[in-house]
């Protein structure tokens, strides 16, 4: 009898520290799926007929300008989800959006081969950018909001005059169509990326290329600036991001986790964080200092084209191939 309640007590014994590991991996890996879970939206904007291709925060964060493939871009109130405005004039596709630094413009490329300046008070077309041979793929406004740049399929970028709409001076040096552009932090370089696999920086008062990033294995389909303008992230359809150093062009690290080729990356306002979408539909927050996904987001149910983090760096905006823009909660706050 002694002998059979002891092995009983040791059983017990034994069972109790293993327990107490079991208990601890189900704590970690219920932690760990917490971080990468699916979540949901927490706003839809459905509003546009057709693909939703790009959208751009005000610098207010009050309200949204997006672009679509039904040829119009919407003013969009991000707290009542009202279409404030709805802008024609565009004959073809809309690819890209910005809005100004003072917020009174928006910048559209369509692929009818136009850069279009507009009023975002009352909805007027200011003027028309004309130069690209091809589609215009990209759109941006520097620092001061003085000048627009454009990217295009005829494998340029051309830098505009916004008073005056003169183009002041054209990059060439990509081999295929320019995907995306983006001006350093201070104004005085481009980053583009292309369809020839590159990324490329250049100076903007020579308009001479700096140097030339190679590392993707696909197209390179988003580039952005660190907030300090020490690093250049990229985001191609070989599924990665990657993180460059801009002075030297030296990869510091690689981000994989998507299933899908990644249209678009951004950094998050303080630069610790970095958001990404994919055609895999989902969106990705990426911690920058280690590339760990830190939190997945799914509701979209088709290409996810276009990602943009508010000024605050507390939400994010998404457009879709499925003819929405989602507003999600990044609860970056929550982490510090």
């Amino acid at each position: 009898m002694s002998g059979i309640s002891k092995i009983y007590l040791s059983d017990v014994f034994i069972s109790i520290p293993l327990l107490i590991c079991i208990m601890v991996l189900i704590f970690i890996t219920s932690s760990c799926a917490q971080k990468i879970q699916g979540t949901p939206p927490i706003r839809v904007f459905e509003g546009h007929g057709k693909a939703v291709n790009s959208v751009a925060w005000s610098p207010n964060g009050l309200t949204a300008l997006s672009g679509s493939c039904d040829n119009t871009l919407i003013l969009w109130n991000i707290e009542t989800r009202e279409v404030i405005r709805t802008f024609t004039g565009h004959t073809d596709t809309v690819w890209s959006v910005a809005v100004s630094p003072d917020g009174r413009y928006g910048l559209s490329g369509s692929a009818g081969k136009t850069m279009k300046l507009w009023d975002l008070s009352d909805g007027s077309e200011v003027r028309t950018f004309i130069g690209h041979t091809d589609s215009v793929n990209r759109v941006a406004f520097s620092p001061d909001g003085k000048w627009g740049l454009s990217a295009g399929s005829d494998h340029t970028i051309k830098l505009w005059d916004i008073e005056t709409g003169n183009e002041i001076r054209t990059f060439t040096g990509h081999t295929d169509s320019v995907k995306c552009i983006e001006f350093s932090p201070d104004g005085n370089y481009i980053v583009s990326g292309s369809a020839d696999k590159t990324i490329r920086i250049w100076d903007i008062a020579t308009g001479e290329e700096v140097r030339t990033i190679r590392g993707h294995a696909d197209s390179v389909k988003a580039v952005s600036y660190s907030p300090d303008g020490r690093y250049i992230l990229s985001a191609s359809m070989d599924r990665t991001l990657k993180l460059w150093d801009a002075g030297t062009g030296e990869l510091i690290r690689t981000f994989t986790g998507h299933r899908g080729g990644v249209k678009s990356a951004v950094f998050s306002p303080d630069g610790k964080s970095i958001l990404s979408g994919s055609n895999d539909q989902t969106i990705i927050l990426w911690e920058t200092e280690t590339g760990v996904a830190i939190r997945t987001y799914t509701g979209h149910t088709d290409i996810v084209w276009c990602v943009a983090i508010s000024p605050d760096g507390k939400s994010a905006l998404s457009a879709s191939e499925d003819k929405t823009v989602m507003l999600w909660d990044l609860g970056l706050s929550d982490r510090g």
